[in-house]
């Protein structure tokens, strides 16, 4: 008796798997047929109890619960049926993870349709993870906007690099990570986007790469304090930006934007390479000759005369003169170049003065005394001229009523005080 009703209860359950394995199948004819609402309905039916499929049904009616669901989003959205839009705010998402579970017990030869099937959500997935992104970093949103914002960036993004690890969603799950505060995962997601780019450069090639670099320099100068690391990484990217451009020249397929963005983009990277040898004393001698090669690169760069300049004056003050000097030659519209040049007058006379007071010799001493003076009135000359640009400029003002103290131009000295009491509201 126990045997018989084993048997009928073991009937019972094929009857109902086989049942259930046809639901599957007609669920897909609906699909094929262009009835996607009911296959989908049909087949969220069937999975509400997954262990009454057998075989490939199982991976088949997650598949096709995918399928059918990205469909219905379409064709409402396309109809913009705000009713059938309902529930369906994290489509892309439930869709990702049925394509994940129908992998899990497919076949070879349905999990190569599912794979196909689950490709087509990259596009749309990293689409919103940059929308998400960029809504995390708006400032007029609430904080907890802005946090959870971030948060469906990563979500989406990392969806997204699942499917294909391709170098923009490893850049965007980087600054993802950045916006967070984790340094290191940011840093290793950067990387992550270089190694994919150098493995598949796209056609034609993308010069915002150059700011995939620059962000991993910013994490590796500031975060993890090693110069020497984002300074290989800066060139680095120089090399791989001029490798591209060289590529895309060669087949005539430069666009006027893609020259900009290739400029802009190396622009940034030898500017942030540049900086950084300026603020590290112990790499003067490799920054000398960087900030030489880059001059011999950009001659007419104003800033990167201005920054050598800086650069200079703490090794040989009369060069630091003559860059300057070559700066507002070449532009003489910026304040800055002038102060600078004033400022490196000035720093030259008290130099020579002090140079002065420690002399027995009279003549020696009255000679460096002359010599002083004549870069003190330098200095006074560059400073008025960096005034009549910016009048505003405090330092600027402060720095003229010391220079015409010190050379006696009472006039000129009380004029630029009372300037600068009135700029300051005195």
């Amino acid at each position: 008796m126990k045997k018989i009703l084993t048997l009928v209860f073991i009937l019972i359950a094929l009857t109902a798997l086989h049942g259930q394995n046809k639901k599957v199948a007609d669920a897909v004819q609906l699909f094929n047929d262009g009835n996607y609402d009911d296959a989908y309905m049909q087949l969220k039916e069937v999975l509400a109890d997954p262990g009454t499929l057998s075989g490939d049904y199982l991976p088949l009616a997650y598949q096709y619960l995918a399928n059918a669901r990205m469909q219905v989003l379409r064709v409402a959205m396309e109809g913009g049926d705000n009713d059938g839009l309902k529930g369906m705010q994290h489509a892309l998402m439930e869709s990702y993870y049925d394509y994940r579970q129908a992998l899990e017990t497919a076949g070879d030869k349905l999990r190569s349709d599912i794979l196909r099937d689950l490709s087509v959500l990259y596009h749309p997935l990293i689409q919103t993870g940059l929308v998400a992104l960029n809504a995390s970093g708006d400032r007029k949103q609430a904080e907890k906007v802005r946090a959870s914002a971030l948060q469906t960036a990563r979500l989406y993004l990392e969806a997204a690099r699942d499917i294909s690890p391709t170098y923009l969603v490893s850049d965007l799950l980087g600054q993802a990570m950045l916006a967070m505060g984790d340094s290191l995962g940011a840093s290793a997601y950067f990387s992550e986007s270089i190694a994919a780019y150098r493995e598949e450069p796209p056609s034609p090639p993308d010069f915002l790469l150059a700011y995939v670099f620059f962000r991993k320099a910013l994490i590796e100068r500031y975060s993890l304090h090693d110069p020497r690391i984002a300074l290989k990484t800066l060139q680095e990217g120089e090399m791989l930006m001029k490798k591209e451009y060289e590529r895309v020249e060669a087949i005539g397929g430069l666009t006027d934007q893609a020259a900009s963005e290739y400029q802009n983009g190396l622009d940034d990277l030898i500017s942030f390479e540049l900086d950084i040898y300026l603020s590290e004393p112990s790499l003067i001698d490799e920054a000398i000759l960087r900030f030489r090669e880059a001059i011999a690169l950009y001659p007419a760069d104003y800033d990167i005369l201005i920054a050598y300049g800086n650069l200079l004056e703490n090794i040989d003050m009369k060069q630091a003169i003559e860059t300057y000097e070559a700066a507002t030659a070449m532009d003489g519209s910026k304040d800055l170049g002038f102060f600078n040049l004033g400022a490196a007058h000035n720093n030259m006379a008290a130099n020579l003065y002090e140079q002065a007071l420690t002399l027995e010799d009279d003549d020696n001493a009255g000679r460096l005394y002359g010599e002083a003076n004549r870069h003190f009135i330098k200095a006074f000359t560059s400073m008025e001229q960096a005034y009549r640009l910016n009048p505003g400029q405090p330092a600027t003002i402060s720095a003229l009523v010391q220079i015409a103290t010190t050379l006696g131009l009472e006039e000129e000295a009380a004029f630029y005080s009372k300037k600068l009491a009135a700029l300051s509201g005195q």
